[in-house]
Order: structure tokens, then C-alpha cells, then sequence
């Protein structure tokens, strides 16, 4: 599993480039894979990239891409697209600008002003797409394969080096409203069985969730679902591994826990619960 952590990424310097990621970004963001470049270089545009639907209506979407080495994207040079783009066919609802500068205040204030005076006289909105919203987009879940095709380089796929991934939370435990016990547990897994790269040629290892009593330094591989059987190696309590077996089942994903953000988890079951399993012990 990837996943992007926060990292500033570095903006194309190459138009072309700039401009074909803003195609794939925009076609997402528009909802409309048929969003396309506008003629070829060297042809008039009307201020204007790149051109789309926005999620299927006949709003017309218009994106002017600026690669910006030096980081700042001029009023004059917005000025300039906005009055060319009014003559673009068809009518846009927007254009925005999608640049490599970084966000500027005063360059957004100017394009509201852009906006207001536009919409009075019948013409599009203006929006101003800076590479700190951009880097924002591609480092969402859902833009996983776009940052992949053009940041590639960045991902470091662990489990295909035979690297097990793990990762420490807390657990706090307990019966009807209250807890009463808390636990540090290391939540790991290792990589699949289907790695080539095997070590030794055994691969018994591979594909395992592991689960580290951190409290007692115990440590055992468990299933999904998970029953308490299954960690009575880990938790000499019955009745808590009972509780931490329900608290792994429950769980939508385990890799979720191992790759996510959150730290602390409450795991609690009712009064009547915990009868039956008493029930259960004496049977």
C-alpha cells in the first residue's frame, strides 16, 4: 500500500510537461476525461490551454497553464489572458491559472476584483490555481495515480524490498462505559508471498499481520478475523485478548491502522457481552 506523506514537491520547469499534468489533474477535477489541450503551439488560444466540461454540464471550463520558474505569476500577465479569453468559443463560465508560482495573496484579491467585473459584464469567473493548491490535489487518495505517473521516483515500495512496515498505537480497553486497561501495541505487516525476492527461498514469513504486546514484550503473528485463541501468546489476560481480537475483526482495515495518522483507539464491549463470555469460559 502507498501512501504520500507532506513533502513539497519540486513544480515542473518545462511547459509541456506543466501542461500535461494539468491535463490529467484537470480532467479529474472537471469530471470530464474528454477535457483536452487547446490547438498546438505556435496557434492562437484566446488565453486559453486547456478546455473543459465541468462534471457534465455545458459549463465551459478554461485552464492557462504558467510555469513560473522565478516563482511569481504578474497581474499583467493575468490582465492579459483574461481579455483574450473573453473571445474564446465557446462562452467560459471560468478560466482559471494554473501556475507553478507559489500562493499570493494579492494575486488572488486581484482576481476576485477579475471576477467581480467580469460576471457584471457577462463574462467568466477567474480563478487563480497556485502549485501549493496543486500539490494539495495530487497529494489526495483519490490523485494516488496521478502523483504515481509523475512522481514516481518518490514512492519507495517497501514491501518489494522484503521491508516488514509497523507502527506503534495505544489501546485503551474496557466493559460497558468505562476503560480500564490500557495497552502499547506495535501493529506490522510483512511483505506478501508473492514478492520474487524471497529470502533463502522460504517465504513461510510472508503475507503475516504481527501484533507486539509492547507492555510485556510479546509478539505473534494473527488472522483476519481474529479470535482470542489467536493471541494468547501475546495476552496472558483471556478476557482482553478476547477484547483485542474483537477490536482487530472490526477494524475495516488493518493497513488503514498501520499507514494512517490516527494514534490512540478505544476498544470497549458491553455488560452483556461480557457475561456471555464468561458463560462461554464455563461451558
Amino acid at each position: 500500500m502507498d501512501r504520500i506523506t507532506e513533502f513539497n514537491l519540486p513544480p515542473p520547469k518545462n511547459e509541456r510537461d506543466f501542461e500535461r499534468m494539468c491535463l490529467a489533474l484537470w480532467r479529474r477535477l472537471l469530471k470530464d476525461p474528454n477535457a483536452q489541450s487547446v490547438g498546438r503551439k505556435g496557434q492562437r488560444q484566446s488565453g486559453v490551454d486547456l478546455v473543459g466540461r465541468s462534471d457534465g454540464t455545458l459549463h465551459w471550463v478554461g485552464v492557462q497553464c504558467k510555469v513560473r520558474t522565478g516563482g511569481v505569476l504578474a497581474q499583467k500577465d493575468v490582465a492579459a489572458d483574461v481579455k483574450r479569453a473573453k473571445a474564446f468559443n465557446p462562452r467560459l463560465t471560468e478560466l482559471v491559472f494554473a501556475t507553478t508560482a507559489g500562493r499570493d495573496a494579492k494575486l488572488q484579491s486581484y482576481s476576485r476584483r477579475l471576477t467581480e467585473n467580469n460576471i457584471r459584464s457577462g463574462h467568466f469567473a477567474v480563478t487563480i490555481f497556485s502549485w501549493d493548491d496543486i500539490e494539495t490535489e495530487l497529494a489526495k487518495e483519490s490523485n494516488l495515480d496521478l502523483f504515481k505517473r509523475f512522481y514516481g521516483g518518490a514512492f519507495v515500495h517497501y514491501e518489494r524490498r522484503g521491508i516488514a512496515i509497523s507502527r506503534i498505537v495505544s489501546l485503551s480497553i474496557g466493559v460497558g462505559k468505562e476503560t480500564d486497561t490500557r495497552y502499547e501495541l506495535l501493529l506490522g505487516k510483512t511483505p506478501l508471498a508473492d514478492n520474487p525476492n524471497s529470502y533463502s527461498g522460504l517465504d513461510y514469513w510472508k503475507g503475516n499481520y504481527v501484533i507486539c504486546n509492547w507492555n510485556d514484550k510479546r509478539l505473534d503473528t494473527f488472522p483476519i478475523p481474529t479470535f482470542a485463541s489467536d493471541l494468547e501468546h501475546v495476552f496472558p489476560m483471556k478476557r482482553d485478548a478476547h477484547i483485542i481480537a474483537k477490536w482487530l475483526s472490526s477494524l475495516g482495515s488493518i493497513d488503514e491502522v498501520i499507514y494512517g495518522d490516527e494514534e490512540e483507539h478505544v476498544m470497549r464491549i458491553s455488560e452483556k457481552e461480557f457475561k456471555e463470555y464468561l458463560e462461554s469460559l464455563r461451558e
